[in-house]
């Protein structure tokens, strides 16, 4: 069984460009925080597994879920970008909000170099929620291709992956 849906090679390609000197055991915490919070809460747990266990990519339904393409269903053309370019997404994104915090026995600092500036926050959070949209509305393409291929049926898991903040309590 795979680890992961993506590996950090493929999420470097697969979304918004990234440098390839990014840390990969950083990558592979995104991943899968973005697979365990973006991606199985809306997929189920069942089809999730599913996808993982597909070693030999034997099922052609999940292999093009994972890449994305062009299907046809009762006479229309759809097409999408697969979970692969999804997940990607969700990991560019919160490379963009905490990508050059460092964890230090001091807390949380920010390398800082000559050669370079940090963006500002507000441009920070432009960008985080751009990068969000776009992977909410790959991962929409993604449930839509599922329920039109018979993968899901319209009770999927009920969650939403929205990356914003719930708040479950006021006052």
């Amino acid at each position: 069984m795979k680890k992961h849906l993506i590996n950090p090679n493929e999420v470097v390609n697969a979304g918004r460009p990234m440098g390839s000197n990014i840390d990969e055991e950083r990558l592979l915490a995104y991943i899968g925080e973005a697979e365990m919070m973006n991606i199985k809460p809306v997929l189920g747990d069942k089809l999730f597994h599913a996808l993982l266990a597909d070693e030999e990519d034997a099922n052609e339904k999940y292999v093009q879920l994972l890449n994305g393409g062009t299907y046809m269903v009762n006479d229309e053309i759809y097409s999408f970008a697969g979970l692969k370019s999804t997940i990607s997404y969700y990991v560019f994104a919160k490379n963009v909000m905490v990508g050059d915090f460092q964890p230090t026995r001091y807390g949380m600092v920010m390398k800082e170099s000559d050669f370079s500036s940090h963006i500002s926050t507000a441009e920070r959070s432009a960008c985080y929620n751009d990068t969000l949209e776009i992977a909410n509305s790959y991962l929409q393409d993604c449930i839509d291709y599922c329920k039109r291929v018979g993968i899901l049926s319209d009770r999927i898991g009920r969650a939403s992956a929205s990356g914003g903040i719930k708040i479950r309590k006021i006052g």
